[in-house]
């Protein structure tokens, strides 16, 4: 058994009493944070993250542009594609397994056996180790929530950030848009600056209202930070300081205000130093594996022909699929392409219905496949349900592999694997091996 797998059987066993059905809660992650000697208080300055969309790209271009002016940065996302170890970053680096296991017993010992989640333990590890560990900043990602999230120990960050909030996770947050920003909205905190991205009406109006409650200032798009097309770059305002940055290398227009979001953040954080100069160079630099994501090489490109195109999206909500379709569309003009394949695979409690109303026009045909090693799939009759529904030309596939396999002799086509982050996960390791 390698480290990988050795470490993940070990964090099962170790929270094998955790909740079966996720209870958002602080208190099992206080409880083992106080018998560890509070390690989130001993954390560098911190930049905390909070939305639906774009947190993963935002804290990619932020990271980028301080590691460019030799900043140390800790990081802590998820979920991860090929290794739960790109979760964690130290000091720049990626935590080794040996690490995370060593932790995990440590960790372990220290909880001894109460209740706790798998990502709750994740969250606890990674505290622990940043603690141990020197950097500059630290900037920590959300799992699905915010008020009552494994993240939102910390007490006193440096700023918090909301990237655009929509409907997901309704089982857990609220089944209307207010609510779920109400909860995405607890991140922030008194007399903590937030910035936040573009948001739809009614969310802006909320989170104008927890700002008001928190006593925070929050600055929202267009009314304290702004981004514009600018002689070929695009021009980042905040609070009448300017900075400059080409087009992202990473894809779709939506990752113009990733980017301008990641710079206003880190204008906005006086304790930082870096040279607007190296903002270029970061942001036309940051890789994000997964998202919009054109594959050149590997063994996937050999599964399909020669004249068509595989691109990877891990969307896993409603906008997601709203933004890729706005980019189908565009690209396809662009590029004089006519054909677009997709190859789709979801977790069955994601909007499947939602996603897919994007795609009932200007697409060939869906391929649905399920996602392996996971028993929480869409069923496959379900999806061609909705295929059918919105009279789309779907089949359905034993797995991505097949799915692959099968479509080598279609010629010129534009074939997009877009859906769960776990499915652009096997994708990549397809590609791999």
């Amino acid at each position: 058994m390698n480290k990988e797998k050795f470490f993940i059987k070990k964090l099962k066993d170790f929270t094998l009493s955790y909740p079966k059905v996720i209870d958002l809660s602080l208190k099992r992650v206080l409880r083992l944070l106080k018998e560890l000697g509070n390690p989130h208080l001993d954390l560098p300055p911190l930049i905390h993250v909070a939305g639906t969309n774009g947190k993963g790209s935002t804290i990619a271009f932020m990271a980028n542009i301080l590691i460019k002016n030799n900043k140390k940065v800790h990081i802590y996302t998820s979920p991860h594609l090929l290794s739960i170890s790109e979760r964690i970053i130290l000091s720049n680096r990626k935590v080794t397994l040996k690490e995370l296991i060593d932790a995990l017993d440590f960790c372990a010992l220290k909880n001894n056996n109460n209740p706790i989640t798998q990502f709750e333990m994740l969250t606890v590890i990674s505290f622990y180790l940043m603690a141990k560990n020197s950097a500059d900043i630290a900037i920590i990602e959300t799992g699905l929530g915010g008020r009552l999230d494994a993240t939102n120990v910390i007490i006193n960050p440096l700023l918090t950030i909301l990237t655009p909030i929509s409907n997901d996770h309704k089982e857990f947050l609220g089944n209307t848009l207010d609510l779920i920003a109400k909860e995405k909205a607890g991140i922030m905190k008194k007399n903590v600056l937030c910035i936040s991205a573009p948001q739809v009406p009614i969310v802006e109006k909320t989170l104008r209202q927890v700002s008001i409650k928190n006593n925070n200032e929050i600055v929202f798009y267009k009314k304290g930070w702004n981004v514009k097309k600018c002689s070929g770059l695009y021009k980042v305002n905040f609070m009448n300081n300017n900075c400059y940055f080409y087009q992202p290398s990473l894809i779709g227009e939506h990752q113009i205000f990733n980017a301008a979001l990641a710079i206003t953040a880190l204008l906005a954080c006086n304790k930082l130093s870096f040279s607007k100069n190296s903002i270029i160079n970061g942001i036309e630099n940051t890789r994000w594996p997964g998202r919009l994501e054109k594959i050149t090489n590997g063994n996937i490109i050999n599964m399909i022909h020669k004249s068509s195109e595989i691109w990877l999206d891990g969307g896993h909500n409603v906008d997601a699929a709203k933004i890729l379709k706005k980019w189908i569309d565009s690209y396809m003009i662009s590029n004089k392409k006519k054909s677009v394949i997709l190859i789709c695979g979801f977790l069955k409690n994601k909007d499947a219905f939602g996603m897919l109303n994007y795609f009932k026009q200007g697409i060939r045909s869906i391929l649905f496949v399920p996602i392996s090693d996971n028993n929480n799939n869409f069923l496959s009759t379900d999806l061609l349900k909705i295929g059918k529904f919105y009279n789309i030309r779907s089949a359905y596939s034993n797995s991505l592999l097949d799915a692959l396999k099968n479509l080598y002799d279609i010629k010129g086509s534009v074939i997009i694997i877009f859906g769960s982050l776990y499915l652009i996960g096997e994708a990549y390791k397809i590609n791999k091996n």
